[in-house]
């Protein structure tokens, strides 16, 4: 998942929302790696790495992190001055821009950073356009980003036309030309992408597999006050999509969270959430939990908590937690700062009880033949045998959940 979050910033946002933790797990605190400067997370995986930037003598440096090696920051191509990392999937293949100069938001080019097998990495700058059309014409392409990996390999960013951020979708290869997302029918900034191939940015979204367009639409107006715009940020296995609503107002209270599926099109994540002055974080898993400016929903306890303070054991409540990326054993990766030792770290937090296990349909505690076998012998069927995701029908979406977690035990 591909978002931002620091250590303070997000908080404040949480004041006005309701809590309802009753039924949410319980988290402990522990430490990924300190740190002394600036630091930025951008993403996450399931097996624990994180990846972002942090200011190193001024500059901007990509980095990813984990239990095992800390914090390592990422090289960068000769002649390359700053990076910045946005995404990480499972096997900590990163994702993100290099520049060479201080901006590699601003003018960097996309980068893919891959595990050299000892413990370092390796650089790639992907191959570019040269060109692509725009509503000016012709123009040419001068870097871009890549923003979203999944654990296919899959990657998918933008490219920059001159002058110009947040440009064409843009689907970009460790090896390989690029590809324009589109020509596919996706006229949009990409944010992230599921491990069902499914990209979401602005008010689309983009199934990879099928190269289906789902315009998500607007939802209906909120205190009277009808919507302009919705900007997705996140994008689980079941289609699910966590956006920013922008609101018909220049005043303050011009932001809401708000959820998408098929099936209910847009609910608010909180309907006492107070509309906002800015864009807050997000990003869910594919349990439907939701971390975003709104709170945090925990979808199978139907649970709502204003911020992960009021989750945290008491001997973890000395740490000051910032919102994070929480994944499907609902482990949340983020950074927090404990005023008693004044120490920054990134963390993560770990729950005191684990959600129902994904991926077994048998209920045996093992993700094996016999759940792959449930699910291939009912695909298509509206059944709940095999059905991961009790969206009533089983699909590409459960084998899916069934093959990512084969041979995993879920004691």
């Amino acid at each position: 998942m591909t978002r931002f979050t620091t250590s303070f910033a997000l908080t404040a946002a949480l004041a006005a929302t309701t809590l309802t933790s009753a039924g949410a797990p319980t988290y402990t605190v522990e430490t990924i790696a300190t740190y002394e400067t600036t630091t930025t997370l951008t993403g996450s995986s399931d097996t624990g790495f994180v990846c972002g930037w942090q200011v190193v003598e001024g500059a901007l440096q990509a980095f990813v992190a984990d239990a095992d090696q800390g914090i390592q920051v990422l090289p960068l191509p000769d002649g390359y001055l700053t990076g910045a990392a946005l995404d990480v999937n499972a096997d900590g293949t990163v994702v993100g821009a290099v520049a060479q100069n201080g901006f590699p938001y601003d003018s960097g080019e996309p980068a893919i950073w891959t595990p050299d097998g000892s413990g370092s990495y390796t650089v790639t700058i992907p191959q570019q356009f040269d060109t692509m059309s725009s509503p000016l014409g012709t123009l040419s392409i001068n870097g871009g980003m890549a923003v979203a990996i999944n654990n296919a390999g899959t990657i998918v960013g933008w490219s920059r036309y001159q002058g110009f951020s947040g440009g064409p979708a843009t689907q970009f290869q460790l090896a390989g030309p690029p590809a324009d997302l589109r020509d596919l029918g996706f006229n949009a900034t990409p944010t992230d992408l599921s491990e069902t191939g499914v990209v979401v940015g602005n008010g689309l979204r983009l199934d990879m597999n099928t190269g289906t367009v789902t315009e998500l639409g607007l939802p209906d107006p909120a205190g009277g006050v009808s919507f302009t715009a919705v900007f997705a940020y996140s994008v689980n296995n079941n289609n699910q999509v966590v956006a920013a609503a922008r609101r018909a107002t220049s005043t303050a209270d011009r932001w809401l969270t708000y959820l998408h599926d098929d099936t209910n099109g847009w609910q608010p994540l909180n309907p006492a959430q107070l509309p906002m002055p800015n864009v807050g974080f997000y990003d869910n898993n594919n349990l439907d939990d939701v971390v975003a400016s709104g709170g945090v929903l925990f979808d199978e306890e139907n649970a709502l908590s204003s911020g992960f303070a009021p989750l945290l054991d008491p001997e973890s409540d000395n740490w000051t937690v910032a919102l994070g990326f929480i994944a499907d054993d609902r482990r949340v990766y983020t950074t927090a700062y404990d005023p008693s030792a004044d120490v920054n770290a990134i963390v993560v937090l770990v729950p005191d009880s684990a959600p129902r296990c994904f991926g077994d349909t048998n209920a045996d505690d093992t993700v094996d033949l016999a759940d792959l076998n449930t699910v291939l012998g009912n695909f298509g069927q509206q059944t709940d045998q095999g059905d991961t995701n009790d969206d009533g029908v089983v699909d590409l979406a459960d084998l899916n959940t069934v093959l990512g977690a084969f041979g995993t035990s879920c004691n």
